[in-house]
């Protein structure tokens, strides 16, 4: 797990690399760091405080987090591939929230669902909202189970489940039985106090076109 300020930063990048090439060049240079990053890459680096302006190189303060920051950005790679082969269709925010979800979810990049699913549950109302509210208790489950936090897994997941289900009709592009089903597992395992499936999470499953 990051520092807040870090893994604020690396997140707000890897959602702004689902639609920005600036960002996806910023990954690529977090990846690798083995040369002095591009232009645009090292402005929006400086911008997220992950380097100094002009700077070739990770502020002091994130170095120990070197090995981290590399598998991020190659999480967060993958989900901007991901999403730029699937990407959102029409203007409907819902529908582009979810869809850049499903992309970073699969990428493993729960906090950054969140984030993502957060800024439209804050404008949302009725089913819509409390579906929401629902995935997004879900995701920041598995975020909470990769960082150890059991607890605050459980509570998390079972609340979410029990409001998804209550609203699976609603959201548009997730497949929301197919989510329940996928994350009993899980729910069954942290009830129970049994060890957790090996994989870090099922994976996003969309409705059928």
């Amino acid at each position: 797990m990051f520092p807040l300020p870090l893994r604020n930063a690396l997140a707000h990048l890897a959602i702004e690399a689902l639609d920005h090439d600036d960002a996806r060049a910023a990954l690529v240079w977090l990846g690798a760091a083995d040369a002095a990053p591009e232009a645009a890459a090292a402005k929006r680096l400086a911008r997220e405080h992950l380097i100094d302006p002009d700077g070739s190189a990770l502020l002091a303060v994130h170095a120990p987090h070197a090995a981290g920051i590399r598998a991020h950005a190659s999480h967060a790679l993958a989900a901007a591939e991901a999403y730029r082969r699937r990407p959102a269709s029409g203007g409907d925010p819902i529908t582009g929230a979810v869809t850049r979800a499903a992309a970073l979810w699969d990428a493993r990049l729960f906090f950054e669902v969140h984030e993502v699913l957060e800024a439209v549950w804050q404008r949302a109302a009725g089913e819509t909202r409390q579906a929401l509210q629902g995935l997004i208790q879900i995701a920041v489950a598995f975020y909470h189970l990769a960082g150890g936090n059991l607890r605050g897994a459980r509570q998390l997941l079972r609340d979410g489940r029990e409001r998804l289900a209550a609203h699976a009709a609603v959201l548009p592009v997730l497949d929301a039985r197919a989510l329940l089903d996928a994350t009993g597992p899980w729910h069954d395992a942290l009830t129970a106090s049994r060890p957790v499936p090996a994989a870090a999470a099922p994976r996003f499953p969309r409705r059928a076109a």
